[in-house]
């Protein structure tokens, strides 16, 4: 029927035309996202771009338009690349002794879902735990872990750090003109001596917050370049590894501890739009590895806690 042939060439133009803005996206974030912050925001949505571009050349041979399925294709490819790193294991080398274990959570301001916290914390049990966006209530409420993990950092409405091995030395640095903290422990473990940086800066939704972004990220790059030995660096970055703010990181040859063993989001989990893994745990260090890495369950926040475990 005529009007059946007309409906597929309409069907065939708006799905290769949908193929071309959606792969488009991810080209733009790649090589405008240096320049323009908010082209860079475009970056930090690999894997839906991946999964909404199979989608398409799926319908596109469906309907038999080849050749915008080709095209299809080669868009495909560059989120493929992005997220291919994400699945490779590095190589572990084996170590002795018990693994140190860190975890960390973004609890929301707005959460009050405190025991199934301390619950969830009693679960893993983790060496030393950061926690962001604390409230007064959070501070109170998570004052019960003192019990296990008697030595702690805290600085009221921002964040928590609690261990239960020995912290040697704690540093604040304020970063950026909004003055994030950065906070730099040095513990005593099992395994030696590791250097721990926690932070957590405001999403680079505005100029000036994604300014304060850029300088974070430069101010823990500048504060690596200084230590020696085993090193983590954990928290809420606003930022996955595919944003262009993160490339003072990864100049610092930091290993996430999530490769191979990649969660998916970690923040806005429940809504596949815009689930996405800014929540990080990263290391370096000679014969440093991740011998496990957990994403945690539902507390009550927009995010999902992590948990990793390390040996050197």
């Amino acid at each position: 029927m005529p009007w059946r042939s007309f409906l597929i060439r309409k069907l065939r133009i708006l799905v290769a035309l949908l193929t071309i803005a959606v792969g488009s996206l991810p080209l733009l974030g790649w090589v405008g996202g240096g320049f323009f912050w908010q082209l860079d925001l475009l970056n930090n949505f690999q894997v839906q771009y991946f999964q909404s571009l199979l989608f398409l050349i799926a319908i596109l041979f469906c309907i038999k338009s080849r050749r915008a399925a080709i095209l299809g294709i080669l868009l495909l490819l560059v989120p493929l690349c992005r997220m291919v790193p994400c699945y490779i294991s590095p190589k572990a080398s084996k170590t002795q002794g018990r693994p140190v274990r860190m975890a960390i959570f973004n609890v929301f301001v707005f959460n009050h879902r405190f025991q199934d916290t301390l619950n969830w914390v009693d679960n893993v049990l983790p060496d030393f735990i950061y926690f962001t966006e604390t409230t007064n209530e959070w501070v109170d409420a998570l004052k019960s872990l003192r019990q296990k993990y008697p030595y702690s950092v805290e600085e009221g409405t921002g964040f928590a750090f609690y261990s239960r091995v020995p912290i040697l030395s704690y540093r604040i640095v304020r970063c950026s003109e909004i003055r994030f903290p950065l906070l730099i422990t040095r513990l005593k473990t099992s395994h030696g001596e590791v250097t721990v940086l926690a932070v957590h800066p405001l999403p680079p939704l505005s100029y000036p917050w994604a300014q304060a972004l850029d300088d974070t990220m430069s101010e823990i790059a500048s504060e690596l370049r200084k230590i020696s030995g085993p090193v983590i660096v954990a928290g809420d970055f606003n930022a996955t590894r595919w944003s262009k703010k993160f490339a003072p990181l990864q100049e610092a040859h930091l290993q996430d501890a999530s490769d191979g063993k990649d969660p998916g989001g970690t923040w806005m989990r429940s809504n596949p739009l815009m689930a996405i893994p800014i929540d990080r745990i990263l290391h370096r260090g000679e014969g440093m590895h991740c011998h496990r890495f957990e994403l945690g369950p539902e507390l009550g926040s927009d995010h999902r806690p992590l948990m990793a475990e390390f040996g050197w």
